[in-house]
Parts: C-alpha cells; structure tokens; sequence
C-alpha cells in the first residue's frame, strides 16, 4: 500500500521498473569480485519504494540477474541477502533503527554461535561492526530522552564557551531523502547488510556444506572480502549520495513522496 497517498498501481509499476534495472545490473560482474554491480540500484530500491516493496523488487530482480551472470548455485544467498539490504535502506531512511539493529545483532549472534564464525578471523568483519555500531547509535541518538539531554548539554556548553556557536551548522539539519548524509548513511547500511546476510546463509546456515568449500578456502575469502566489501560499499555510497537526492526531488515534483511505502 503507497505511502502519502501514493496509488498502488503506481507502486506496482515503480516495483517492476526496478527490479527490471536491478536484474540488468545484477547480471555483471562487479568491479572487485564480489558482488554485481547491483550494489549502485539496491540501495535505491529500498529508499523509493521503501523496506517491503523494495525487497520484493530486489529479490526478483536479483534472482534473475543471479542466473543471467551463470552463477544460479549462490541464487539461495542472493535471495536473502540482496532484499534484506534493500529493505535495511527503507528502514534506515524511515529511521527505523531498533529493526535494523535487530538484524544486525541477530545475524552477528547466529556468526559467532557457529564454530567457523569463532575460527575464522574476526578482524575481517570490521566494515560490518562499524555499520551495526552506527545503526545502535543513530538509534540512540534518536530516542526523545537522548536528545533532550544532548539539546541541554549543548545550551550550557555554549553559555560556558559561547564560541562554539561558531560551530553551530547553518540552518535546520533534517534527516530525509534529500539529503546527501541521510542517503549516504542509507547506503551504506543497506550494502553491510546485505553482506552480512551472505554470510549469515553461508556460515550459520551452513551452505558452505552444499557448495562443498572447505575451512582454509573460507579464510581466503574473508581476507579478500576484508578489504573488496568495503570498497564496494564505498563505492555505491559515493554514487547513491550524488544521483540519489536529485532523484527524490525530481520524485517529489511528480508528488511521489519516497519511501513510497
């Protein structure tokens, strides 16, 4: 159901539209390896269309570009792990951050219960605890409570130290689509996510067994995904915090409040 009035069919259509460019961009290989180069469209998906519908359009769009790049034995994780991230974009932009911080605590949780998430070297996480550190902390930040109480220490440190009002940003900071951090945050969220949930189904859920990759193989990997990961969130965070906020302005000329749902 659309969001501020937004109709349904027009949802569907704007559904089908991007599942149809997240399975074309799914279908090549990205620039370090790892994932496609969807990691430029599934953020989006979940800021548009918002958590659900975006998750939708990712799973079928990433299911299809899954099997057009030939690589249909990892479509299980594809399936989970790019709409949960399209979905983590939604919820990070509707600043729903106590469900997304759930998902980033509970996949966390389910990696370190299994004995190859306490062997392997945690270090090459890093990316992902920064992200599920940000997550807890906007979410923080955003409680009432908190920023009453930071709103009174910043009066009296100001009365104490007036020239820190030159510090003060200017003008009113909203949290929103159109804004460059709101949507560089989203980003990033949504990309962590996602690889957090391939290694959710690839370790906790023990799809490794199937796909038949030994431990030393699965070191390997996460010694390249240390360092290919965060390159791919950098990148598509560059790139959906200089395209996204021109998107959603053009959006809003034409009445569709994003998320749309």
């Amino acid at each position: 159901m659309g969001e501020e009035g937004v109709p349904g069919t027009v949802l569907l259509a704007s559904t089908a539209l991007m599942a149809a460019l997240h399975a074309a961009l799914a279908s090549i290989p990205g620039p370090f390896g790892f994932r496609s180069w969807m990691i430029i469209i599934m953020p989006l998906e979940g800021m548009i269309l918002g958590p659900g519908p975006g998750a939708i359009s990712a799973m079928i769009g990433g299911s299809i570009g899954c099997v057009l790049r030939g690589e249909a034995a990892i479509l299980p994780i594809v399936a989970f792990s790019e709409p949960l991230g399209a979905a983590s974009a939604g919820l990070a932009l509707k600043k729903r951050w106590r469900e997304l911080s759930i998902l980033y605590l509970a996949m966390l949780a389910a990696y370190f219960i299994h004995p190859f998430g306490r062997a392997l070297p945690a270090w090459c996480l890093w990316d992902i605890y920064v992200a599920s550190s940000l997550s807890i902390l906007a979410g923080l930040l955003s409680s009432r409570p908190l920023s009453r109480a930071l709103k009174m220490a910043y009066a009296l440190t100001t009365d104490l130290f007036p020239w820190l009002l030159v510090l003060r940003p200017r003008g009113k900071v909203e949290w929103g689509p159109n804004s460059p951090v709101s949507v560089a945050l989203s980003t990033f969220l949504a990309l962590e996510a996602d690889a957090l949930a391939r290694i959710f189904v690839f370790i906790p859920l023990c799809f490794y067994v199937i796909l038949g990759v030994g431990f030393e193989t699965i070191v390997g990997l996460w010694y390249l995904g240390a360092l290919a990961t965060p390159l791919e969130a950098l990148l598509a965070t560059l790139f959906t915090s200089f395209i996204g906020p021109p998107v959603f302005k053009a959006l809003s000329y034409k009445g569709l409040r994003c998320p749309m749902s």
